[in-house]
């Protein structure tokens, strides 16, 4: 079927990711910037820039620097648009109440920035991402992200962390906030909306950092993987146009992201939704590039403090259009509508994981 998506400077394909200059225009997954086409349709990566300050020579310093940390360099900016003292200065932070931004220590709502290499080993993509929640296997933790944020296996993550001041430093001394390679991809599924998700391998030293709680929501109190009541969905059709809804259940979700403008400093947001197609949820909220791998939980009602706040999805794809046109003219619209926001389903992210990862449950925020 041909498509009626045009090329769209924002995609369906929501590369939460943003890219960095001066390699060519890069999606999040680190490919080049070509439409990319889905069962439902197809899409076009968002053309962005990252911060001018992490280049490959920065890259290559956080690497060398290890458990230690990098302070960032001389003026540079963070998402919140603060200034932060240097890793290894004399500052260890703040105190952490759960609705500090950025949050402290590394978990739902961490800063993740990857870089990517071609054959011949130079960089060749930049990706701005959120994570979403803390699995664990054993002793192992690993933190989730979206898929299309990794390139390959092993390639190494680094993100902006703020010790938590209670925490002991992995070189020893003093840590302060700054850039810390804090592992490696271990799984990575980038194969559209409803199976875009990577876990990254947490480097043990890193441990004692770990924060599974989310900010402001608070949880995860374990994962929703059905039991609403549900609209189920529909197909109704008129001459040469087909018009799919998808099955909707009455919620309200929240995510933490480091979207551009509306995610500054990882601002959380509460979305209405709660829509399903395939292994995908969708919801309609604010979102813009850099939110992608967020994690998205359901908020219980406000007069109800203590209820359940499970993990509902990552978030990974904003709806420009889904449409497409037959041989024969025929048109057909939907499941997935303009506006929406989307991701994987935790039902669909708990098999990629395997049995041999669980979910940590989170707090009160």
């Amino acid at each position: 079927m041909a498509s009626l998506r045009r090329p769209l400077p924002l995609l369906v394909a929501f590369l939460g990711g943003l890219s960095w200059g001066p390699v060519t225009l890069c999606r999040a997954g680190g490919t080049s910037s070509t439409t990319e086409t889905y069962a439902w349709g197809s899409a076009v990566p968002i053309p962005t820039g990252g911060p001018s300050w992490y280049d490959d020579a920065y890259y290559d310093q956080v690497l060398a620097n290890g458990v230690a940390g990098t302070p960032l360099p001389a003026g540079a900016q963070m998402p919140d648009n603060g200034t932060y003292a240097a890793a290894g200065s004399a500052s260890t932070g703040e105190a952490a109440p759960g609705v500090e931004r950025p949050p402290i220590g590394i978990g739902p709502g961490t800063w993740l920035i990857s870089l990517f290499f071609g054959k011949n080993g130079v960089p060749n993509g930049f990706a701005w991402c959120t994570a979403n929640f803390v699995f664990q296997n054993g002793t192992s933790f690993g933190l989730g992200t979206a898929g299309h944020c990794a390139s390959a296996l092993s390639n190494p993550v680094t993100a902006f962390v703020v010790p938590p001041p209670e925490a002991p430093c992995p070189s020893g001394g003093v840590c302060g906030p700054g850039i810390y390679p804090i592992g490696k991809f271990s799984i990575v599924r980038n194969g559209g909306l409803g199976n875009d998700f990577a876990l990254i391998a947490v480097n043990s030293a890193f441990n004692p950092w770990m924060r599974p709680t989310m900010p402001v929501f608070g949880g995860p109190t374990g994962a929703y993987t059905g039991g609403l009541p549900t609209v189920p969905a529909a197909s109704n059709s008129v001459g040469l146009l087909t018009v799919l809804t998808p099955s909707y259940s009455p919620a309200v979700v929240g995510y933490c992201g480091h979207g551009a403008v509306v995610g500054t400093g990882g601002t959380c947001r509460a979305a209405a939704g709660l829509f399903a197609s395939g292994t995908a949820f969708l919801w309609y909220g604010p979102s813009t590039p850099g939110d992608s791998g967020s994690g998205v939980v359901m908020v219980p009602d406000p007069l109800t403090p203590l209820a359940p706040v499970p993990a509902t999805a990552d978030l990974t794809h904003i709806i420009i259009l889904d449409a497409s046109v037959s041989r024969k003219l025929a048109v057909t619209i939907g499941p997935d509508y303009p506006g929406m926001v989307g991701g994987t389903q935790m039902a669909r992210i708990l098999s990629i994981v395997g049995p041999s990862w669980t979910l940590v449950n989170g707090g009160l925020p």
